[in-house]
């Protein structure tokens, strides 16, 4: 049996990155346009979520089709689609202060002062957790995720290879529970919550989904008969709340959003198996700018910056020049990258399976 590939899924990676992008654009006075700017952490709970489903699901499949888990070939697929960009881009965090100091270009000094161990080794998050601030420097303060994605890789290899496929249900929702109560233990001692404990209900969400697709086909089969009109306005509803519920100050019960997004994007990705599935054509611009969504993510910040230092009219008087502007840039910048750095890397995965 052939691993799945799973249509919508680059689509919805898309949109993901589009909300984390959306945030980090300058505020605006235009009517209606910054309620759309509030949802980029929801963007990165997405991220965790389908995560959390293809890890599982690739793990599950090998486990399924090979009857065991090579840790080692596992590791070093993720190795080789998530360090080389990482580390590109962890280099030229460190560099650009000293080039512009080279061109005498002037730069504001934001935020703690960056530790080259603490970066190679995916520690940002927990040394933004101790400072209680963002690192200096882009793309750094984005890269918090990217470390959390990686102890979650850590974690979900070891604990797929030693536990049999009947206890993974049960390890999902035990992780919902826990990331819940560390959340209210780290509320307590108002510690920032960023780190992997925190968002590992997001990534269980995930799993339930991949795990029911693999081992449960006769609900998948319950989900067909679901109409796609159906479908289609529940992935609609998703929207308006995503970019709704930023906009409210409902601050006693913030507790609660966590569930609350675990269960509609799991629930969407529910709806884009099976035969009757919610689908985005392959052949859409989403799907093929979905590829390019790691580049995307860790781009987008430095040509955010790049524009308003050097061009900075364009954020009082050209605020929608400078979003597509950014936007446009970032993709054909993620493009090349993609395929001039990044794909030889990926070429080799093909010796780890």
């Amino acid at each position: 049996m052939s691993r799945t590939h799973f249509h919508t899924f680059d689509a919805m990676r898309f949109f993901a990155f589009l909300l984390v992008f959306l945030l980090h654009l300058p505020k605006t006075n235009i009517p209606y346009v910054d309620f759309f700017l509030k949802s980029g952490s929801i963007g990165v709970i997405f991220f965790f979520v389908l995560s959390g489903f293809l890890i599982t699901y690739i793990l599950l499949y090998e486990k399924e089709n090979r009857g065991s888990i090579s840790l080692k070939k596992f590791f070093a697929r993720r190795i080789l689609r998530i360090w080389p960009l990482f580390y590109l881009l962890v280099a030229f965090a460190y560099l650009s202060p000293y080039l512009l100091r080279l061109f005498h270009i002037p730069f504001e000094n934001q935020g703690y002062e960056p530790r080259l161990w603490v970066s190679l080794l995916f520690a940002e998050n927990y040394m933004m957790m101790i400072t209680d601030q963002f690192p200096d420097g882009a793309p750094l303060r984005v890269m918090w995720s990217i470390c959390i994605e990686e102890h979650f890789y850590i974690l979900w290899g070891i604990l797929f290879y030693l536990l049999p496929v009947k206890r993974i249900l049960p390890l999902s929702l035990c992780c919902i529970l826990l990331a819940h109560m560390v959340r209210f233990i780290y509320a307590y001692y108002d510690i920032a919550p960023i780190d992997l404990f925190t968002h590992l209900d997001y990534f269980a969400f995930g799993a339930i989904p991949a795990y029911l697709f693999m081992y449960k086909k006769h609900t998948i089969e319950q989900l067909n008969k679901i109409p796609k009109a159906v479908k289609y306005l529940f992935a609609l509803i998703t929207l308006g709340v995503v970019f709704t519920i930023p906009n409210l100050e409902w601050e006693q019960i913030d507790y609660l959003f966590p569930l609350l997004w675990g269960i509609l994007f799991s629930v969407c990705i529910l709806f884009t198996l099976g035969s009757n599935p919610l689908r985005i054509s392959n052949n859409s611009w989403l799907t093929k700018l979905g590829l390019y969504t790691y580049g995307l993510y860790l781009y987008h910040t430095i040509i955010i910056l790049l524009l308003l230092k050097f061009i900075p009219v364009l954020q009082f008087s050209h605020w929608l020049l400078l979003s597509a502007s950014a936007l446009l840039l970032t993709i054909l910048v993620s493009i090349i990258s993609y395929r001039v750095f990044e794909k030889p890397f990926l070429r080799l995965k093909k010796h780890f399976y």
